[in-house]
């Protein structure tokens, strides 16, 4: 299976630019389908990288098994477009989309455009309940009541590191144990850094809402207000500063990308990322003879652990899905994406379906299982806010500007929360 599942990753990096190409020149889609023949889907996503290829394949499969009944016309591009083009093609029905892949955090903005049709029927037709699924993941798709989404994956931040440069009897497991590891491994006459840690991407943010959550602090109140700038943000914001300017286990002004480039150089120990990463470093195929490895993040997994991460949700598109026969066409393709879930973990992603999970075949993959391990701890934010992609964007600059020594870690924080309440203001009235 699982030399079958590689050349099917093969075929589909070659064969990438033709399904892109055809996916973009299938004309238009009519959006009042017939009553009978073959009914055509436009599937809009943001898998732009290895995860896209077999995402491409997967649809290829299932448009070989439903030939005649049901055809998915992809349409890939960068998430920010994405959601810049749902807006802007909602009334032109011949080129949207019907279903969408879109990310947990920017579920409950697009809910509150009136964009999406509501779905709470689909895990009856599935025949599916939330024992089946993460459960953070599965909560993610229900805003006030109604259930607007269907979680695909859970994708949490795990910490990959240099064989070469550290053994596994090594690895910390709290980040009290990580800041000693760095300091022993760190050798600037050599330039070797524990941990590059840098200022311009956006998983250092998430790597600072792991640790807020972890100290009890939260990004949003109950009301909906920016908190992260609680003593538990700035204890978690001084914690990552002081890495740069006190413990000098990384290097300054580290930008985005630097993390990465140092790492591969064999001059940091450790480098933070999501699971997408997995087929990038052959960590999937060759993860006994890869000088990397992958842990958890600190302080995620065991009885208290949490990290935040991210969800992968599917939804419909109100404006096209306007019959039941469009919609159980939809409702078909997604319960072929659950059935099918072990190929998506094949792209480097964590399923957010349980069975899978617990499958043989996954538990054999053992470069997707720390990330399994943080993904059922994961959190995911106040996400059921409509602005809070908006407020975590914030969040992320306040991070930056502490890292990069613009401001202090308290001043940073309470300049993104001023920042985005005002924006919130800006944006109600």
């Amino acid at each position: 299976m699982m030399k079958k599942i590689v050349s099917m990753i093969l075929s589909a990096a070659l064969l990438a630019p033709c399904i892109a190409f055809s996916a973009c020149n299938n004309g238009p889609v009519d959006p009042n389908q017939e009553e009978e023949g073959e009914i055509t889907l436009r599937f809009w996503n943001g898998f732009t990288g290895m995860d896209g290829d077999l995402m491409d394949r997967i649809v290829s499969d299932f448009n070989e098994e439903y030939a005649g009944e049901i055809r998915i016309v992809t349409d890939k591009m960068d998430w920010d477009t994405l959601f810049t083009k749902l807006t802007t093609t909602k009334s032109n029905l011949n080129t949207a989309p019907h279903i969408v892949a879109m990310s947990n955090q920017r579920l409950a903005g697009v809910v509150d455009q009136e964009l999406l049709l509501p779905i709470d029927d689909l895990p009856d037709y599935l025949g599916v309940s939330e024992s089946d699924y993460i459960a953070a993941a599965w909560n993610a798709g229900v805003i006030d009541g109604t259930r607007y989404s269907f979680p695909l994956d859970v994708h949490p931040t795990a910490m990959f590191y240099n064989k070469d440069l550290i053994s596994e009897e090594e690895l910390p497991e709290t980040w009290e144990e990580f800041v000693e590891v760095c300091v022993a491994k760190t050798d600037l006459d050599a330039g070797v850094y524990g941990f590059a840690v840098p200022s311009m991407y956006s998983i250092t943010k998430d790597i600072f809402a792991s640790i807020l959550l972890q100290n009890g602090g939260s990004i949003l109140d109950d009301e909906n207000k920016a908190v992260y700038n609680s003593q538990e943000g700035i204890d978690a914001l001084q914690f990552l500063t002081d890495l740069v300017y006190t413990q000098k286990v990384s290097p300054e002004n580290v930008g985005a990308g630097g993390d990465y480039t140092l790492f591969m150089a064999d001059r940091s120990v450790f480098y933070f990322d999501g699971p997408w990463l997995l087929n990038t470093f052959g960590l999937i195929e060759n993860w006994d003879t890869s000088k990397i490895g992958v842990a958890p993040m600190p302080g995620a997994t065991g009885e208290n652990g949490v990290s935040f991460s991210g969800s992968h949700q599917l939804t419909l598109m109100k404006n096209t899905v306007t019959s039941e026969r469009v919609k159980e066409a939809c409702y078909t393709f997604i319960q072929y994406l659950q059935v099918n879930s072990i190929e998506w973990a094949y792209a480097g992603q964590v399923p957010a379906y349980l069975p899978t999970l617990e499958s043989e075949e996954y538990l054999a993959i053992d470069a997707l299982q720390p990330f399994t391990e943080t993904a059922l701890k994961a959190r995911l934010g106040e996400t059921d806010y409509k602005y809070f992609y908006e407020g975590y964007n914030y969040m992320g600059v306040a991070v930056s500007n502490a890292i990069s020594g613009k401001y202090t870690a308290k001043e940073a924080l309470d300049n993104a929360v001023r920042s985005f309440s005002n924006w919130v203001i800006d944006n109600e009235y």
